[in-house]
């Protein structure tokens, strides 16, 4: 088993913070154990050489190192303020259209949340403005799982009861929900890697949530971070995770006083 003094060398190595992973680390530090004992590494040291000489053995612990915890319409107040204020005025201030991005989209939820709460405002705001939304992910079997649209109810269970019965179905003897296809086809999943430099265009609203902010630090989380903002649009939004801030910096982020997850570009 890998010590935690082990797992902290490791996560300081690669600019990863340790209170990012403190609670989810026993599923990580065994994944990244198996990926030690595959590689023939005798400990942490003889690890930290190899993925530093070896391209792919580091692409792959990086790989073990992703969390994946998502739902939709997690964090539900959120959801409502979004619903009720912030895209309403959105569609009201940007006639042309929008366009929103889902940066690390996990399997799928954020975004079909986002694209279920962009279908029920439109139908309450008159003339109502395009939006359309890029869903983005390193893995490509999160993204699979997005584009086949089946979930456990599980996942869904702060969904309101309305919302369920307009936009899933019920599949497999109600072990699974199927999300409804027009959903699917109105959202692009895209492989991309937060680190990396973010896709082609201009944002509106960024949901940057329970990833890049948690699970980085230092140098890889300012440059990628400030990279993510300069795409939006003044007057934009960002929306971060409950317990996530934005990191230092001139960016000109505006906490919205109404929800502090929320950000304003000025």
């Amino acid at each position: 088993m890998l010590s935690d003094d082990d797992f902290r060398l490791l996560l300081d190595h690669l600019d990863r913070p340790w209170s990012g992973f403190r609670k989810i680390r026993k599923g990580v530090k065994k994944r990244v154990r198996r990926h030690m004992t595959a590689l023939g590494c005798t400990g942490v040291q003889d690890y930290l050489h190899r993925i530093d000489q070896d391209f792919e053995a580091r692409a792959e612990c990086e790989r073990r190192l992703a969390v994946i915890i998502s739902r939709f319409f997690r964090d539900r107040p959120l959801w409502d303020h979004l619903q009720a204020r912030l895209l309403p005025e959105l569609m009201n201030r940007f006639h042309e259209g929008l366009s929103a991005w889902s940066a690390g989209c996990a399997r799928g939820e954020e975004p079909y949340s986002l694209a279920i709460i962009r279908e029920e405002t439109a139908a309450a705001v008159s003339p109502a403005s395009a939006v359309r939304i890029l869903a983005t992910d390193a893995d490509p079997s999160c993204l699979q799982h997005a584009r086949e649209g089946l979930y456990p109810p599980s996942s869904l269970k702060e969904v309101p009861e309305a919302l369920k019965g307009r936009w899933f179905k019920k599949e497999c003897g109600a072990r699974q929900m199927r999300i409804d296809p027009r959903l699917q086809t109105s959202i692009r999943f895209l492989a991309h890697d937060l680190l990396d430099a973010p896709p082609q265009g201009f944002f509106h609203l960024v949901l940057l949530r329970n990833n890049l902010l948690t699970y980085y630090q230092g140098l890889r989380l300012q440059t990628a971070f400030e990279s993510i903002v300069g795409r939006i649009v003044p007057g934009g939004l960002l929306i971060v995770g409950s317990h996530e801030r934005p990191p230092a910096g001139p960016f000109h982020l505006i906490r919205d006083p109404e929800c502090p997850w929320v950000y304003h570009l000025a």
